[in-house]
């Protein structure tokens, strides 16, 4: 029985994971690409080089252009740019 509430818990974490990526690539694809090319995070003179800093120039960007994300969405996209983009862990408490 431990084994079948434990492969059930992965199982939802795997599906809740692989959906909030799904969704952080499309507002990205909708919202961020409008205004610039994915060479932006790879540039070497890219602002955001930890974490916090990237989390900082998401939320900067969503408030510029009035997307008003909350801190869910604005952690779900700093999340998968991170990971996707920037080879950055995400912290502890996050």
């Amino acid at each position: 029985m431990k084994y079948l509430i434990a492969m059930l818990f992965f199982g939802l974490a795997f599906a809740s994971n692989a959906f909030a990526e799904s969704q952080a690539k499309t507002i990205h694809d909708t919202y961020c690409i409008m205004c610039h090319g994915t060479e932006l995070y790879t540039r070497e003179s890219r602002i955001a080089r930890d974490y916090e800093t990237l989390r900082a120039q998401v939320d900067r960007w969503q408030a510029n252009v009035a997307l008003n994300w909350s801190n869910t969405e604005i952690d779900m996209m700093t999340n998968w740019l991170a990971e996707r983009y920037y080879g950055l862990s995400c912290p502890a408490d996050c």
